[in-house]
């Protein structure tokens, strides 16, 4: 212990710490997604008269030609 600098201490902490900030917010991060995702379900998608079953032609090309697969 008495051969590490105190800058590796120091970043090691940071890293730490940043760790536990990031890992103490995710709940309300997951909670602003699930309310992003009712108000798009609830207000946008009913503005443009657009249902769950809207058919996208663009989307249906790009899944049967391999969606992500090709990048």
């Amino acid at each position: 212990m008495k051969n590490l600098p105190i800058p590796l201490l120091t970043f090691l902490a940071v890293q730490v710490c940043t760790a536990v900030w990031w890992g103490s917010q995710i709940d309300h991060k997951v909670r602003l997604v699930e309310e992003n995702r009712r108000f798009i379900d609830s207000v946008i998608i009913p503005s443009y008269k657009i249902n769950t079953n809207w058919n996208n032609p663009h989307f249906e090309t790009w899944v049967k030609s391999g969606g992500w697969k090709n990048k």
